[in-house]
């Protein structure tokens, strides 16, 4: 395989002169890459367990690049450079044998119809700190909240949200009575109406109060981290979604961007209530939402609640998930045959998930003006 590093000076010239005949492929972790990135750059769509799985081998070409047109012009060999980068390695040569970038630049290599694979020197931070005029930067807001002892609870403002990239559609249908959404998504009252969602669970650590007092609402304060506890809310947010559904309501389920907290939440309850295998629901959710990646640490402890699951199952019970769209093949088997491998308990690190029981503190989960209720001990299956 033949690739070459090119600096930055050499990816300014490119970017300036070979206008619509190159790729940059930008291997960050997503948020980093929304934050900031080299203007024109696609970022690839690959999480732990897919990584885990191609460690040795290729990545199918859609979690590559994920954006069709790219994809297909790079096919067709309209795209005579493709330059790769991660953060700030300095040279190809020292990238892991296991890093995304390297797992990148071997599938390219297969893909890529002749076309010319680069590494970029030093990463995006080293192209950042000296063109800047060439990327492009979200700045975060950042939001202070009083102590805890002097914190007055008070309603909050209803949030506005510039569409972020990650969503471009409305909140996903899970079953007929469950949601999977962004905090973007849960800000539209157009899409709450025309889905008639009749209730908000809440996943992230800003409390996004919902416009008007008609909706049942709840928020559990979960960071997305290797170090937070998500599996001590599982219950939780089980009994207030079982809630809804006995009420005949509809519960969009979301936190910031929709990609891992809110996910792991779905899946825990389809698992629970459909007595589905983590492999089952991973591929349920993904069909439903394709750009879920929940932590590898989330992974993990769905795996354990898995185990919980299943011996809590009936003998001889097979439950049938509600009916879902079919997704490429590709894909389907690509996903099914890596938590056949991957999610065994020889295969994982003991150490990455031995997590505390109660991280999180409880903090309080209704503010005034939003209707209370008492909810009601979830219902095991026959």
């Amino acid at each position: 395989m033949k690739v070459s590093s090119i600096d930055c000076r050499r990816l300014k010239r490119v970017i300036r002169k070979e206008c619509g005949s190159f790729l940059i492929v930008d291997c960050r972790p997503y948020f980093e890459f929304t934050n900031s990135s080299i203007s024109g750059s696609v970022n690839v769509n690959l999480n732990s367990v897919v990584v885990r799985r191609c460690r040795e081998g290729l990545v199918p070409a859609q979690f590559v690049i994920p954006d069709e047109g790219s994809l297909l012009r790079l096919r067709k060999g309209s795209i005579s450079t493709v330059i790769a980068l991660d953060d700030r390695t300095p040279h190809w040569q020292k990238l892991k044998k296991d890093s995304i970038a390297q797992l990148v630049i071997n599938t390219l290599s297969h893909i890529a119809s002749g076309a010319n694979i680069c590494f970029l020197k030093g990463g995006y931070e080293n192209f950042q700190s000296n063109y800047p005029e060439l990327c492009t930067e979200v700045k975060a807001v950042v939001q202070t909240e009083p102590e805890p002892e002097t914190r007055t609870i008070r309603p909050c403002e209803p949030l506005s949200f510039h569409k972020p990239d990650y969503d471009q559609g409305k909140p996903v249908e899970i079953l007929p009575f469950l949601y999977l959404g962004s905090a973007y998504q849960a800000s539209r009252q157009d899409y709450l109406s025309g889905l008639r969602i009749t209730a908000l669970l809440n996943l992230s650590r800003r409390e996004l109060q919902p416009a008007g007092d008609h909706y049942d609402y709840k928020w559990i304060p979960v960071e997305d981290n290797n170090m937070a506890d998500i599996s001590s809310h599982f219950q939780e947010a089980i009994d207030f979604i079982d809630h809804v559904k006995q009420s005949g309501g509809k519960v969009l389920v979301h936190c910031e961007a929709g990609i891992s907290r809110s996910p792991t939440i779905c899946m825990a309850y389809i698992m629970r209530t459909q007595r589905l295998q983590l492999e089952e629901a991973f591929d349920l959710i993904k069909q439903r939402r394709a750009l879920v990646s929940p932590n590898f640490s989330f992974m993990g402890q769905l795996q354990q609640f898995e185990s919980e699951v299943l011996a809590s199952a009936p003998l001889g019970h097979v439950a049938t998930p509600e009916p879902a769209t079919p997704c490429p093949q590709e894909s389907a088997s690509f996903f099914t045959s890596e938590f056949a491998s991957t999610f065994t308990t020889k295969n994982f690190e003991p150490s990455v998930f031995s997590l505390p029981t109660s991280f999180l503190a409880p903090l309080p989960l209704q503010s005034p003006g939003h209707r209370q209720f008492k909810l009601s001990p979830i219902t095991a299956l026959p």
